[in-house]
């Protein structure tokens, strides 16, 4: 399924706050199956191992059993895939705003 192409540049929406623009951005992903199902899989993660979620949460010491470093490696490439999904969000938001720039150029 195609997505709507109709859009706004950065330019258009914001003069100083790029990091809320790319926070914008970058959440777009968020409707995505693949990130429903990542988020869904740390949640349950966490649910089956809380030692998991402790040693991300809080800055002490936490001992793990090999099941649960087991878990926190899975936990880390769930969030590493998700941070790959937002970056490809936000790449493609920055075509699409290289066309823009490019249209108001009367270039295309």
């Amino acid at each position: 399924m195609a997505k709507d192409l109709s859009f706004s540049t950065f330019l258009d929406e914001y003069d100083t706050d790029f990091f809320d623009y790319l926070s914008k951005t970058s959440t777009a992903c968020h409707s995505e199956t693949r990130y429903k199902e990542l988020t869904e899989q740390i949640k349950m993660l966490y649910e089956q191992h809380p030692n998991v979620k402790a040693v991300l949460d809080v800055d002490r010491p936490c001992e793990l059993s090999a099941e649960e470093c087991t878990a926190l490696s899975e936990v880390l490439k769930c969030k590493n895939e998700i941070a790959n999904l937002e970056l490809k969000e936000v790449y493609f938001k920055g075509c699409i705003d290289c066309v823009s720039y490019l249209k108001k150029l009367s270039i295309l």
